[in-house]
């Protein structure tokens, strides 16, 4: 039953994390974080062994790092995870790992709403590890309830203004005059950090989910569109200036996830308009940990 279901939570206070610990406990779940350092296989072992837990949501990992230390988005993102994975095995054969992978192993030239059969063309070490970290949980799929979730760009209070949505955000509640952007065209798949909190609360907990599965809205807007909203919520307009810094040769025009998998796993979420979600953030006004998808 849900209601005596514990769910070990690596990533637990991160950005995602903290929404993910309130779906799981507004679903009836219990949620346990599990707070090790991935790279350490003996650390792992005990802190798992040590835990009590039904099934497992697995956050953690490294998204920015330094250019010069690539190696860490390798030791935590894959072997990290083979870590965990192992340890779990050995603890709670059979038990459902949701893996939070990431929509860039579909590669920049992906176009359109991408469903999970598309091929994957990662082409930075960030990606190439997500999808190697796919690749090596595939050995464990004899041993444990797998399911890969490849989450595009999501976004709410507690991002840093480093990110696109709260960066934009920021300018609207400073009332600047002037933002600095790139290809303001293309359209895009955002989500709201608490509809992708409750999709992982529901892959957890659902008693059938697919191996693979993208979290996503499955619709498009433009940042354009974002700027118009956000104008109509503030009343404020900003002057947009093209940074060349900020452009991207050969961006393609729509880029954004087939949600069709999701939404037959789960029959009842159902995402957040991006409208509600930029209201929740130029409202709240906070800014925290930042998250990639």
């Amino acid at each position: 039953m849900v209601l005596l279901m514990r769910v070990a939570l690596t990533g637990a206070t991160g950005f995602t994390g903290r929404f993910v610990s309130s779906a799981l406990e507004q679903a009836g779940a219990t949620p346990v974080a599990l707070q090790v350092d991935l790279r350490d296989r003996d650390a792992v072992v005990a802190a798992v062994d040590a835990l009590e837990f039904d099934r497992v949501i697995h956050l953690a990992g490294h998204a920015f790092v330094d250019a010069r230390d690539w190696q860490a988005f390798y030791t935590v993102n894959q072997l990290g995870t083979l870590n965990l994975l192992d340890a779990v095995a050995q603890k709670r054969p059979g038990a459902r790992c949701i893996l939070a992978s990431s929509a860039q192993v579909y590669g920049p030239k992906a176009e359109g709403l991408i469903a999970e059969s598309a091929p994957t063309n990662p082409v930075n070490h960030y990606a190439i590890s997500k999808r190697a970290m796919e690749l090596g949980a595939d050995l464990w799929r004899d041993q444990l309830d797998i399911v890969v979730t490849r989450p595009f760009n999501y976004t709410g209070i507690g991002q840093d203004t480093q990110y696109l949505i709260p960066k934009i955000v920021d300018h609207f509640r400073r009332k600047a005059d002037v933002i600095e952007l790139g290809n303001t065209w293309v359209r895009r798949d955002f989500g709201d950090v608490r509809s992708v909190a409750e999709a992982y609360c529901g892959l957890a907990l659902a008693d059938d989910v697919p191996p693979v599965v993208n979290i996503a809205t499955g619709a498009v807007s433009s940042i354009g569109d974002l700027l118009e909203q956000l104008h109509a919520i503030s009343g404020h307009r900003l002057e947009v200036q093209v940074n060349p810094a900020f452009v991207r040769k050969g961006d393609v025009e729509v880029l954004g996830g087939d949600a069709t998998l999701l939404r037959a796993a789960l029959p009842t979420w159902q995402p957040r308009a991006i409208s509600d979600t930029l209201t929740w953030m130029y409202e709240a006004g906070d800014n925290g940990s930042p998250v990639i998808a």
